[in-house]
């Protein structure tokens, strides 16, 4: 809201006298409102610079500095179509190869349980973008439209994963996959998506590393607990993460429940929950 600042007339009598002129005004009784009028503007000037400044760090600007293409986001679940990817998504965002999920995890996953992903996708024509931009998830963009004149593609710039547990936190086993998951035909095993869990184990919150800090990581987020709250598909959203990233999870409203057992790609984790009995903050 851009401040607004009236402009006060010189102050006169209310009924000055119609019958004699007025005398002299003594110096020291004149009324000078230019010093007034002059720090009003000044105040003016600087809160008129600080919504500038503000509006040039605010996340929507980042965001449109880092894409070279409007940003009309399409917020969706995630297919096993969409595992190669979610790949390339992981691959440039998490620096450590331990932490990243193999193909086969992901293809695992979005075919178990795809209910329990959601992804931030970006309608692109390659052959509008510049040469300069580097989108590490655009040779496996799928097309928009079959043949579709322009070749528009639909590119993945963020990601959540996961699948369901049966304790209270995420462990080492909710981190695994049945390596036979191809031929156990729906049958149930000891690591993995646990078909009637009360907890949604997070696997991976991903975005895109020159889109960090965006807003995107939150908009994803916000979305995710509104539905898997809203669609009831358990009872609390689990994760583990590094200690840098527990401030930003308590943020949304997990709670750190502390260090973790979990020993995933050399563990050092901290255990967070959601309760989805509350609300997203």
């Amino acid at each position: 809201m851009v401040s607004q600042i009236e402009q006060q007339p010189a102050r006169e009598d209310v009924n000055p006298p119609t019958t004699a002129s007025p005398g002299p005004v003594d110096g020291d009784q004149a009324i000078d409102e230019s010093s007034d009028a002059d720090g009003d503007f000044a105040q003016l000037q600087k809160t008129l610079s600080q919504k500038r400044r503000a509006e040039k760090d605010s996340p929507e600007s980042r965001l449109q500095k880092a894409l070279p293409f409007p940003f009309f986001p399409n917020i969706r679940p995630l297919t096993v179509s969409d595992a190669p990817s979610c790949v390339q998504l992981e691959n440039a965002a998490f620096p450590n190869p331990n932490h990243r999920a193999s193909p086969e995890k992901f293809e695992y996953r979005l075919t178990t349980c795809p209910e329990l992903s959601l992804g931030v996708f970006c309608t692109v024509i390659p052959s509008q973008l510049p040469s300069s931009c580097k989108l590490p998830t655009l040779s496996t963009a799928r097309p928009v439209e079959t043949d579709r004149a322009d070749g528009a593609v639909s590119v993945l710039l963020a990601h959540i994963v996961s699948t369901r547990g049966t304790g209270k936190v995420v462990s080492d086993a909710d981190m695994d996959y049945p390596k036979d998951w191809r031929t156990r035909q729906g049958k149930s095993a000891e690591v993995g998506h646990q078909e009637t869990g009360g907890l949604v184990a997070l696997h991976s919150l991903a975005v895109l590393p020159g889109l960090q800090g965006c807003g995107i990581g939150k908009m994803i987020m916000k979305a995710y607990l509104q539905q898997v709250k809203g669609m009831g598909l358990g009872e609390g959203v689990g994760l583990i993460c590094q200690d840098f990233l527990v401030g930003y999870y308590e943020r949304f409203g997990y709670k750190n429940l502390g260090p973790s057992k979990a020993q995933f790609g050399g563990g050092g984790w901290n255990d967070m929950v959601f309760d989805l009995s509350g609300k997203p903050e």
